[in-house]
């Protein structure tokens, strides 16, 4: 008896062990396989540090603006509505957008939403930001991850596209000048 019961549950263990294909849809696996494939909703803050046809540059992401791109504006109590030659370099901006980015240097994306942020600090690190891009006439400048802004100040590592050099660089909030690698501008 206990043979044909130790038989039973082998014959059991390797039916269900079998290399049978069943149908996703009676195992629930269609409903992960779907989860899978869908893109997260994400969202990017910081800078604009390129404007160039249909696409921008905002710290090390280059998003493509599509035509049915929403822009907005926010100063953190209301949001009014924008247009896409509102967008301009040295903004401080939040981008919606679906994951994942394509992985390449810089990575890329396609813009859902932009929101040009305009709150009072925002704007202060935006003009900041502007005058360093403008007297060093940089017109391809990678930031490596997000801005710190602390005790009046906005610090970034940054990537200079042209030349390849990598420097950190602190601009003062209130005067815009600034420091590369420690050493300060002309």
């Amino acid at each position: 008896m206990k043979k044909w019961g130790l038989c039973l549950a082998s014959v059991l263990l390797l039916a269900a062990c079998s290399n049978e294909e069943t149908d996703p849809a009676e195992t629930g696996e269609e409903d992960k396989a779907e989860m899978a494939v869908e893109q997260k909703s994400m969202t990017e803050e910081g800078f604009i540090t390129q404007v160039s046809g249909e696409d921008i540059l905002v710290n090390n992401i280059y998003f493509t603006i599509p035509e049915d791109v929403k822009v907005q504006f926010s100063d953190g109590a209301k949001t009014t509505e924008g247009v896409v030659r509102d967008i301009r370099t040295g903004m401080k901006v939040s981008m919606d957008y679906q994951g994942p980015l394509a992985e390449s240097f810089p990575m890329q994306g396609e813009a859902e939403t932009i929101t040009i942020l305009t709150d009072e600090d925002s704007v202060a690190q935006s003009e900041a930001l502007e005058a360093f891009i403008n007297k060093e006439q940089l017109s391809q400048l990678i930031m490596m991850g997000q801005p710190i802004v602390r005790d009046n100040e906005i610090g970034f590592l940054f990537s200079n596209m042209e030349t390849g050099e990598m420097s950190e660089v602190r601009i003062d909030l209130d005067t815009h000048e600034y420091t590369i690698g420690g050493e300060p501008s002309e």
